[in-house]
């Protein structure tokens, strides 16, 4: 009778079970494609690595694999007009994907997605803002009317600052969950370091080895290693020339170290008042090193002619995987470190005239 009720016990575990609990499984259909190449892919540092591929038969697609901690991967449909992000977990997933509509794309069976799809959610009104913001300030400056830009700027900032708090009394409020950590790592650059280190040291401790919480460790790690006041790391890099150059070599002037790409806009809007920085103050014993996260060599060179930056100007060519981009721990770009004449920090991210002001106070009128 005792090994009868054992047997049985051990059935009834098995009926309730959804399978090995150590893998996932994702059931996708897609409705609108029936055949195709189906990859589920890992965004990292800019770039897409393919974890798995799949051939799409009838619309039905399956993954299966093994993940330490959930992760945000993606799943996409070669030549074809479909992306859908998902948080993958060791557990069964179904995606529905309506290739018409990809916002009626039904996720299933992933806790983490949940979480995710509530923050999304919440999100929303504050998006559809700043994207009414953006439309605004562009027409304004297609229109050359810089009092309406002036005030869409500003507006985006106010509801900026809102969409900061919001991420962060998110993150605080499901501090048990990986995507805490991943929105606070993934807007890294909305936060300076008290606030980054903070909302680290908020996190649940059963996250410690989470993907996303040890990124987050290591980006405030480097943060502090490159606060005002500590000696700027050292890194050698190729210059238009092709010739390595160090930072440590011009150490001497007040340097600025401009974190920068021909891809950027943002950085490419505020190249004219480098420009004018440099104008101005050069002679008096400013210097910049530039510092491109292109991939791109003959961009990065016709950028530089265009944009007439006329100081050293260096990069590896590897995109957002930039060696020094990431040793100063460089989230977003137009970025910047201002450097003493020893080589030590004493400014970061100054544009426009923030910069100007303090090259100001360092040099006089």
């Amino acid at each position: 009778m005792r090994n009868l009720l054992i047997v049985v016990t051990l059935v009834i575990a098995g009926l309730t079970s959804c399978g090995p609990k150590n893998e996932y499984k994702i059931v996708g259909s897609i409705k609108g494609i029936d055949s195709g190449l189906v990859y589920l892919q890992q965004r990292e540092a800019g770039d897409w690595k393919v974890i798995d591929s799949v051939e799409l038969v009838s619309g039905k697609f399956n993954f299966k694999g093994i993940i330490e901690s959930p992760e945000l991967w993606y799943v996409s449909v070669k030549d074809a007009r479909v992306f859908v992000p998902l948080f993958v977990e060791n557990s069964t997933i179904t995606v529905d994907i309506l290739v018409d509509s990809l916002d009626g794309t039904a996720i299933r069976g992933s806790i983490t997605q949940g979480v995710y799809e509530n923050y999304l959610q919440q999100m929303k009104p504050i998006e559809e803002e700043m994207n009414a913001i953006y439309q605004d300030y562009k027409i304004a400056s297609a229109a050359g009317d810089e009092v309406a830009v002036a005030a869409a700027d500003s507006m985006y900032e106010v509801v900026e600052a809102r969409q900061k708090e919001q991420i962060l009394a998110f993150a605080m409020e499901n501090n048990s969950s990986v995507v805490a950590p991943y929105l606070i790592f993934r807007n890294a650059y909305m936060f300076d370091l008290p606030a980054l280190e903070e909302a680290a040291l908020a996190m649940d401790t059963t996250l410690n080895n989470s993907t996303y919480m040890v990124e987050l460790n290591k980006q405030v790690a480097i943060l502090k290693a490159v606060e005002i006041g500590q000696p700027a790391p050292d890194f050698t890099q190729a210059d238009t020339a092709g010739n390595p150059l160090t930072l440590s070599s011009l150490t001497g002037n007040v340097l600025l170290i401009d974190f920068w790409a021909s891809w950027c806009g943002p950085c490419r809007a505020e190249n004219p008042n480098v420009v004018e920085a440099w104008k101005k103050y050069h002679e008096k014993g400013f210097d910049i090193l530039g510092v491109s996260l292109d991939k791109n060599r003959e961009k990065w060179l016709e950028a530089i002619q265009t944009d007439n930056l006329t100081w050293h100007q260096v990069s590896d060519l590897q995109y957002w995987n930039n060696e020094a981009s990431n040793l100063y721990g460089v989230r977003s770009i137009p970025a910047n470190v201002l450097l003493d004449q020893n080589g030590m920090i004493i400014a970061r991210n100054l544009r426009g005239e923030d910069l100007m002001n303090k090259l100001e106070e360092i040099f006089g009128k």
